[in-house]
């Protein structure tokens, strides 16, 4: 445990984490909104000020907003040309929403009352939406449903280096499907969201796209899974530029292939955001066949990007 913990262990007495995890949802509610109740009840507008000038959540972007609601109004008019379905997501997310499936940290999120957190990571939200209407029966997935958002999120840990925020935009997309033999359903999630990049970097920076694909972990045939991913691509996509790495199958985030989005241009080569396919419905549905491949690019690096230009 860290030494803040340790310390008010010792101040509390040692059971205290304990008694207070031991709680019920609502009990455990009830309690933190009272703490917080009378926290708020001592502050004055001038210490809300003090407050926001030493906060690194709650200061504005310095990114143009009209330029940066534009860039999302084109990103999801064209994700609705290509048949994916634009979300509007809540500013919070159920609390683990990112952590439960254990390969992110929970101090890395901001947690909040009421059994929520706020919003760190869109695709996670959307794969539980998505996950939702499969169990509900809402549609129709077995050739495959897509969901897109845009979204503001904010995360925890301290980034270093210029263009480091802890709030920052993301387009994200979560694409699911039913495993039907040979990879099928995987190579049309995976066609569907590299299609749409190839068309977005054309339109908007007249760029070409270029994928770096690196094995992971989670299918049996690794290596196999991966030839076909590059094959699909090649295929589907001739213009694109496909790079394959070396194996890194100690990560577990993403499940069989990682993939990297670069744009080429007159400018060079720049990366812009990264996917792969995850076990995330898998879990929330116990079936093994659920298949769910997830994506993103960065807001505010395509704006600064493009001042840059």
């Amino acid at each position: 445990m860290s030494e803040p913990i340790n310390r008010i262990k010792h101040e509390l007495g040692d059971d205290l984490l304990q008694k207070l995890k031991r709680l019920s949802p609502s009990d455990f509610n009830s309690i933190m909104l009272e703490v917080y109740r009378m926290r708020t009840d001592s502050l004055r507008p001038s210490d809300i000020l003090r407050s926001y000038a030493g906060s690194r959540f709650s200061k504005p972007s310095e990114l143009d907003p009209v330029a940066y609601h534009q860039l999302e109004a084109e990103l999801l008019g064209l994700a609705r040309q290509h048949d994916i379905q634009p979300v509007l997501l809540s500013p919070v997310a159920p609390l683990g929403n990112c952590s439960s499936y254990g390969t992110v940290d929970q101090n890395k999120i901001v947690s909040a009352s009421r059994g929520t957190e706020v919003l760190a990571d869109s695709t996670n939200m959307m794969a539980t939406i998505a996950a939702d209407r499969i169990k509900q029966g809402i549609g129709s997935h077995d050739e495959g449903a897509h969901l897109c958002s845009t979204h503001r999120v904010v995360r925890a840990q301290q980034f270093n280096g210029p263009g480091s925020f802890a709030h920052f935009g993301i387009y994200g997309m979560v694409s699911v499907g039913k495993a039907r033999g040979s990879y099928q359903c995987e190579a049309n999630l995976l066609g569907k969201q590299l299609g749409y990049y190839q068309a977005l970097f054309r339109s908007r920076f007249h760029a070409e796209l270029s994928v770096v694909l690196e094995q992971r972990s989670g299918y049996a045939d690794g290596a196999g899974f991966l030839t076909r991913m590059a094959a699909i691509i090649q295929e589907q996509l001739p213009e694109a530029s496909i790079t394959v790495q070396e194996p890194n199958e100690t990560n577990s985030y993403y499940k069989g292939i990682n993939f990297k989005l670069f744009m080429t241009n007159q400018h060079g080569r720049t990366e812009i955001g990264d996917g792969g396919f995850v076990d995330w419905t898998q879990i929330m549905l116990g079936n093994q066949k659920e298949r769910c491949l997830i994506s993103g690019i960065g807001l505010d690096r395509l704006i600064l990007m493009e001042l840059n230009a």
